[in-house]
């Protein structure tokens, strides 16, 4: 567990900006409370229209085909799903750029200009330690790849496809994430279920990270 009351108070006691470092420290928890706010929408967004467990996929197949009597229903849950989906996303991502100019300055006392301050550079800067190592992890990482250029995908170029599919040969029913490019590489589609899954894995990194950044500034160990 990331233990942020800890980290407040020493902020608090120890720095003479605490007040800006705690604004910083406030952002990511609510950015972690809107993932999750965005998380379970998408998780749940179509279960008021779709049943994907039932026995028959017939009301599935006709709002597929635009002939159900609740395709009015439906359009605005698929709006919900795809809105919530980019919310997890951006906020998972986000988060981790707020977190680089915590580190830069908590452990580098604000080496890197604020406006070239990201993750990337905070770890290229950090001395040789466990909060590195794990950093280094993230960015490695195929999960932070994707969510990296989903969201940059989304932001500069357009949005990834985003269908919802009855599905005979694999038995499921329910939204794809659409498969797209980013700087050469291709990335896969994926349901729903297992984007959100690849996405929560990048989220929890935050906690990995910030026990490990806890460890450093309050306990001072590196």
């Amino acid at each position: 567990m990331w233990n942020l009351k800890e980290l407040r108070e020493t902020i608090h006691a120890d720095r003479s900006d605490s007040e800006a470092i705690l604004g910083i420290v406030h952002s990511i928890d609510r950015y972690i409370e809107i993932f999750l706010f965005h998380l379970y929408g998408a998780r749940d967004a179509l279960d008021e229209v779709i049943d994907p467990n039932a026995a028959d996929q017939i009301e599935a197949m006709a709002v597929a085909f635009g002939a159900s009597d609740r395709q009015e229903e439906y359009h605005y849950a698929k709006v919900a799903s795809e809105a919530h989906i980019l919310g997890a996303a951006h906020s998972a991502r986000s988060m981790f750029d707020v977190f680089a100019f915590l580190v830069n300055s908590l452990v580098l006392s604000g080496a890197i200009p604020e406006s070239r301050c990201s993750i990337q550079r905070v770890v290229d800067r950090l001395p040789s330690s466990p909060l590195k190592h794990e950093l280094e992890g993230l960015l490695d990482s195929y999960w932070f790849g994707y969510v990296s250029a989903f969201v940059n995908v989304a932001k500069h170029r357009m949005l990834a496809s985003h269908s919802f599919q009855v599905g005979f040969d694999d038995r499921y029913t329910g939204i794809r994430v659409g498969a797209f490019e980013y700087n050469g590489t291709k990335y896969p589609p994926y349901k729903v279920r297992e984007f959100l899954e690849g996405v929560l894995e990048v989220k929890n990194k935050i906690v990995n990270c910030g026990a490990l950044l806890n460890s450093q500034v309050v306990r001072g160990r590196v």
